[in-house]
């Protein structure tokens, strides 16, 4: 993550007399993976060299780090506060406990992290014109990661547009009065000078280990059979983890024009209380591929955008206006979602009548090719082409919510009639 500054009204050069007292980590977190009563433990390292707007950054991108300036730090993850909110018609308060969502890392007590705390404090102390060219000089980011030892949890950060959520705290006194003051750095939420908080230069970084375990075989490129995993398939965000689907006994169906699809319903069956460690995801996309996983593209407009089944239900547009999607179309890609009522929950599904009809009579725009499968995953893996705001949005988000899928048991229900 890239470090960005407070406004330079609070800055450390303005007062008389600055002195250092502490200076804080704080780090939010949304959800815990694994266990939340077993601490976390993790180390912070400084980046050597500032993130590069113009690089691209993935799983595979080796960055240049200096030695830990705090390793093995234990935070507790299941701590609450206790806040007073009013009781319902009466003067009286009640007590609630609410879960404390923030890590606080204290850095001056780690013998690694004091140097730097320090130069950057001295020179917030003695430039009245330090700005972010300055800090990238002495700090040019930070890594958090895991301690090498640790299993059994990990947390999600968020990045909100709204607030700060991730930030280093310098606490000081001035003048003779030793009056308490504060000045921050934000870690990939710059603040402005006014409004909103905008994202900075971050990226996350996950690898997977699946050596000894039924999925060993898997490349993108090769499938395994759901044999192999016992009958269960899996869909996972954040390490790529899709399902592959392949219809079968729709021949007789096939290429017949006076056959009319009324109603295609899958229904996809997830395995019982499954999600102790990672929540379900909210919603899986369907995309077309060929027989080498490689997601179909399709022109919409100057740009290429991947290939996904769309939804079948009326859009309303902000002017109040209804579009009906085309099932050979971009922008709204069908959502398969989980039925409201469902309590464990039990299936997956999603209408895909145009889809199918499309399919079976091969009616794709011209130039592109029918697909050998669809890909069912759990992410919408990039935001070219989406027209709805809440897709959109969901591109950015990273987490790790996962389903095991009952696979012996996905169906797909055709209902249809014949024109006479």
């Amino acid at each position: 993550m890239l470090p960005g500054l407070s406004p330079l009204d609070s800055l450390p050069a303005k007062f008389v007399n600055p002195r250092l007292d502490s200076a804080v980590f704080s780090l939010a977190f949304d959800q815990v993976y694994g266990s939340a009563v077993q601490p976390l433990r993790l180390d912070v390292l400084p980046l050597q060299q500032p993130l590069d707007a113009r690089t691209v950054y993935n799983s595979t991108t080796a960055v240049a780090t200096g030695n830990p300036l705090v390793s093995n730090f234990t935070a507790v993850l299941n701590r609450d506060n206790i806040v007073q909110l009013p009781a319902s018609n009466s003067p009286d308060v009640i007590s609630v406990a609410s879960p404390q969502r923030t890590i606080r890392i204290p850095l001056l007590k780690s013998s690694s992290a004091a140097p730097l705390v320090n130069s950057v404090f001295a020179a917030m102390t003695s430039n009245s014109a330090f700005n972010q060219s300055t800090l990238d000089g002495l700090w040019k980011g930070v890594l958090l990661r895991p301690s090498e030892s640790h299993v059994g949890n990990v947390i999600s950060i968020p990045r909100a547009s709204t607030r700060t959520v991730n930030v280093v705290t310098f606490y000081f006194r001035t003048g003779t009065e030793g009056k308490k003051r504060t000045y921050s750095i934000y870690l990939a939420n710059i603040v402005p000078l006014s409004g909103s908080f905008t994202d900075g230069r971050y990226f996350t970084q996950l690898t997977t280990d699946l050596a000894g375990s039924p999925l060993a075989g898997l490349t993108p490129q090769n499938s395994l059979p759901s044999s192999a995993t016992n009958g269960l398939t899996y869909v996972q965000e954040g390490v790529g983890l899709s399902t592959r689907l392949e219809f079968e006994g729709l021949e007789a169906l096939r290429d017949k024009p006076t056959l009319v699809i009324n109603r295609a319903e899958l229904l996809i069956p997830v395995r019982q209380l499954s999600n102790g460690l990672f929540p379900y995801p909210s919603s899986l996309y369907l995309y077309e591929v060929n027989q080498d996983n490689q997601i179909l593209t399709r022109l919409n407009g100057a740009s290429t955008v991947d290939r996904l089944v769309q939804q079948e239900e009326p859009v309303k547009l902000p002017n109040g206006s209804l579009i009906l999607p085309s099932s050979t179309g971009v922008g709204y890609p069908a959502s398969v979602s989980i039925p409201f009522g469902q309590n464990p929950t039990q299936f997956y599904s999603v209408g895909i009548t145009q889809y199918l009809q499309a399919l079976l009579q091969n009616r794709f725009n011209a130039g592109e090719v029918s697909p050998s499968g669809l890909l069912l995953s759990p992410a919408l893996r990039n935001g070219e082409g989406l027209l709805l705001p809440q897709q959109s949005g969901a591109v950015a988000n990273l987490n790790l919510n996962r389903a095991q899928l009952d696979a012996n048991n996905i169906r797909l229900r055709v209902y249809y009639s014949k024109l006479q």
